[in-house]
């Protein structure tokens, strides 16, 4: 195939790999998508890995869209200097000097002799104030922010950019809700008295010089504190950071409670993360997808409950697990899940009730290993939501975000259209 390498034959190999077990069948080899994707590939000659994977892509579904095509110019200049970059060694932080402390305002002699007369109760001796260390200087290559609506295609290029980069490249790609629960654990393990997020970013920099960061959301206090002394570190530390986000990052927490002390980082973070803005009238993931596909059913009714159950029979087959107990990583509990069998393909299919997963106290940690651990989730009896169910709607919210950035595969029956259960 003309100028193909082997970042490009990486992404190759993930567009085949339908199944996501991490080898190629013979019916992934021979598939349509494999034979539509080398048709469009052979076509072409490209000059730059990003331009490869991306002509890699199966097509349908996907399609070339001109905000996309601009974002991968804009991209592999980013994608060159990382690569420059990580034949370096880790730079040295640059810290500016820490401002001279003021001393408390103060009578003084002036004051003694104008308000001598006067006999008050001695004021108690006040402290210098306290100035607050500056951030480190940035010692990293600038990065990327993919600005855009759901299914404009910010994670596909977020994806592209991770497989193309050389073997050997240290990279790390995590959704939002993993990045947060890993760095709230790491915070946990660090050593009292040090400045914990100097400390995190040593460790993060010994491992990987590009952080890919899917579908940045922030919804409390602690994770805006977080990321604006975290990212600070790295970009200390010389890492670069490439994020996705529904939001401009002038939205990021907005109306947060304490949201002031996280104003002053959204110019450090514009000033390293640019804006690529793919915002756009068309959402992708809904292109090409018939009213009839097996795969939304609405309302909850004998009959489409009846069809439900068939696509998953028909999905796995008679072979079900039931009632298994799923572990979760670095904690002592487990989830339920009802039942699960596998494809034609050895991919793993799961089924759950919406009660199962949003009604119960179920969090991120629990999303992150279902959607790690199964290529295609059966969903049962969502409701409509209302103000009554703000917790089941969160929790609905951060599954489906998680599902998502996991490609996982998503077959839901509702009370309504999908498009109307907001």
């Amino acid at each position: 195939i003309p100028s193909m390498g082997k970042e490009e034959s990486k992404a190759l190999f993930i567009s085949m790999d339908t199944s996501v077990d991490h080898r190629i069948q013979e019916a992934e080899i021979f598939s349509d998508i494999t034979m539509a994707i080398l048709r469009n590939r052979m076509s072409q000659t490209v000059g730059h890995p990003l331009e490869g994977s991306y002509n890699c892509l199966p097509r349908p579904p996907f399609r070339s869209d001109p905000k996309q095509l601009k974002a991968i110019e804009i991209l592999k200049v980013v994608f060159d200097e990382v690569v420059i970059a990580h034949a370096k060694p880790i730079p040295t932080v640059v810290q500016p000097p820490k401002p001279r402390e003021e001393p408390a305002a103060g009578g003084g002699m002036f004051a003694s002799m104008f308000g001598g007369a006067r006999k008050t109760k001695k004021p108690a001796a006040q402290k210098p104030k306290a100035s607050e260390l500056p951030p480190p200087k940035p010692n990293a290559p600038k990065g990327a922010y993919l600005y855009g609506g759901c299914g404009c295609g910010k994670t596909v290029l977020l994806d592209l950019f991770f497989r193309s980069l050389p073997e050997g490249f240290t990279a790390r790609r995590l959704h939002w809700h993993e990045f947060i629960r890993d760095a709230f654990r790491s915070m946990q393990g660090q050593p009292p008295g040090e400045n914990i997020f100097a400390a995190m970013a040593d460790m993060l920099a010994k491992q990987f010089r590009v952080l890919l960061l899917d579908e940045l959301l922030i919804t409390h206090i602690s994770e805006a504190i977080l990321v604006k002394n975290l990212f600070r570190h790295m970009w200390a530390r010389g890492m670069t950071i490439i994020t996705t986000s529904n939001y401009r990052p002038e939205e990021l927490y907005a109306k947060g409670f304490n949201r002031d002390q996280f104003v002053d980082f959204i110019p450090d973070l514009t000033g390293q993360c640019p804006v690529i803005d793919l915002g756009g009238e068309t959402d992708y993931r809904k292109v090409d997808l018939s009213e009839n596909s097996e795969i939304f059913w609405h309302p909850i009714n004998p009959d489409t409950t009846a069809s439900f159950n068939q696509t998953f029979e028909n999905m796995v087959g008679k072979d079900v697990t039931k009632d298994f107990q799923l572990p979760i990583p670095m904690e002592k509990r487990h989830i339920s899940v009802p039942a699960y069998g596998t494809d034609t393909r050895g991919a793993k299919v799961a089924r759950f009730t919406f009660n199962d997963l949003c009604v119960k106290n179920m969090g991120r940690a629990d999303y992150s290993v279902i959607a790690e651990n199964y290529h295609t989730l059966f969903i049962e009896g969502v409701p409509k939501f209302k103000p009554d169910l703000g917790a089941e709607f969160r929790r609905f919210i951060s599954l489906t975000d998680i599902l998502y950035g996991k490609k996982v595969a998503l077959h839901l029956q509702s009370e309504v259209h999908t498009e109307q259960l907001f």
